[in-house]
């Protein structure tokens, strides 16, 4: 946390709200759960004249074993044109952003920097009807990511010009025909060059060392 937050919260009285934004490739929303807030040239509202208002926020806790952290937030759009626009499955790897950040009541200004609760990115909207209308976007995060199957990882060619375009320290090296599994066990039977913490892909003058991930 920043010094001066910390210095902030442990003297007068303060105010704790929290700053909401999601940075979409056709806009960026900015909403706070308390007034409105400026962070720079950014100000965050309580109400958005567009996207309406900021629902009540989860509890961020980190994943345990397999599991990872994932947050539901809640907005509630003015209107049905509002809704369509941010339930639109074109976000969908957007970057979401939640700060928890301390605000002197007598000047309604920002005491140091926020601190950051969640980062992660839009994975989908689903909409309910009951006393009110709310859009609720479920998000997951970059360690989600890491959970995914990667069978089709392997040390190969392509697949290292997939990550690193442009880059052919691959295309040379000999002995790489062979399927080399990427982060997950090799089959049994399997005919793959690396086993257990490592092995190597002999080159034309040397050897290439690849690591288990």
């Amino acid at each position: 946390m920043d010094a001066a937050a910390i210095a902030g919260r442990s003297g007068k009285a303060v105010w704790l709200v929290q700053l909401f934004r999601l940075t979409t490739a056709d806009f960026t929303l900015r909403l706070t759960n308390g007034g409105f807030l400026w962070w720079g040239d950014e100000l965050f509202l309580q109400r958005d004249l567009t996207f309406g208002t900021l629902g009540d926020l989860p509890l961020f806790e980190d994943g345990i074993d397999s599991q990872t952290t994932r947050g539901d937030f809640t907005i509630y759009p003015p209107d049905h044109a509002a809704l369509a626009v941010l339930a639109d499955r074109k976000h969908q790897r957007s970057l979401v952003e939640v700060f928890d950040a301390c605000v002197d009541p007598e000047t309604g200004w920002m005491v140091g920097e926020p601190d950051p609760l969640f980062r992660g990115f839009y994975d989908f909207a689903r909409y309910t009807i009951g006393s009110s209308e709310e859009l609720i976007i479920e998000c997951g995060t970059e360690e989600a990511l890491l959970n995914e199957p990667n069978e089709d990882r392997r040390l190969s060619d392509p697949h290292h010009r997939e990550v690193w375009p442009g880059e052919l320290g691959m295309s040379h090296v000999t002995g790489v025909g062979r399927k080399i599994y990427w982060r997950t066990d090799q089959p049994a039977g399997s005919g793959g060059g690396l086993s257990g913490g490592g092995g190597y892909v002999s080159g034309g003058g040397g050897n290439v060392t690849s690591q288990a991930v």
